[in-house]
């Protein structure tokens, strides 16, 4: 991609000393975005660097593909996506759905809206202290909200004891189904039980029963009830069923 690496290297250098500076409490005289900005203006390799790094992920993706349907053509491969795809919106950018259909048979959707909003409230954490420290913490949970798409999601206050909303799942699920092409299959990742805080989301069958419906009701083709078969109460996945049922899918 005829990028210099010494460059690349001496911008992510600045960025570092940026980042430890903005934890530190020191803010810049022209605003935490703006210098964020204006490093990413001086050294453009930091951003060709990051492209390069998805490039090469996409490139294992489109191998692995390959080889896959030449060993066993009827069968499909398909991949995770993170988390990290609902709060981020720099990282959602790089998460294209077309782009992923050229590789991809089933795409495993990361939507769980139960340790979501502990997530989701860490994230706000972490940009807020950095790219978002202009803003107040609900400034910054506002402005992700808009530009993540997502409406009437709950305030910052509540979000790590009560989580994302199943509607949360209904529309992430619209949108995937939207990206892809008709071959792909989305499953949804519907949480029963990832651990959280002490004092935070705790699964209940409520929850599960009314993620699994929204992800159906959004498209799904099926969906993926994650993470560890250990970690899900029983009452929990009996609710997962009882919405199967309720929905006349099986």
């Amino acid at each position: 991609m005829g990028i210099d690496a010494d460059r690349a290297r001496k911008g992510y250098g600045v960025l570092e000393t940026w980042v430890t500076s903005m934890r530190a409490g020191k803010r810049p005289t022209d605003g935490a975005f703006v210098t964020f900005w204006r490093i990413l203006v001086e050294y453009p390799e930091v951003l060709a660097w990051e492209r390069l790094w998805n490039e090469g992920l996409r490139d294992t993706y489109r191998d692995m593909y390959r080889k896959a349907h030449e060993i066993a053509p009827s069968k499909g491969i398909g991949w995770h996506l993170w988390h990290t795809n609902s709060f981020a919106p720099f990282y959602r950018a790089e998460q294209d759905y077309a782009e992923f259909s050229k590789y991809s048979d089933f795409l495993k959707v990361v939507m769980y809206n139960n340790s979501g909003g502990p997530r989701m409230a860490q994230y706000i954490r972490n940009v807020n202290a950095t790219i978002f420290a202009d803003l107040t913490p609900e400034q910054t949970l506002e402005l992700t909200y808009r530009l993540q798409q997502y409406d009437n999601e709950k305030p910052l206050d509540k979000i790590p004891q009560e989580g994302l909303s199943a509607d949360y799942v209904r529309r992430e699920t619209r949108r995937a189904i939207a990206g892809v092409s008709p071959k792909v299959k989305i499953w949804p990742g519907i949480d029963i039980d990832i651990p959280t805080g002490p004092k935070e989301k705790k699964t209940q069958p409520d929850d599960v029963y009314a993620a699994v419906k929204a992800a159906f009701e959004g498209g799904a083709h099926g969906v993926l009830l994650s993470r560890k078969y250990s970690e899900m109460p029983l009452a929990n996945l009996r609710a997962a069923g009882r919405a199967v049922r309720d929905l006349k899918l099986a």
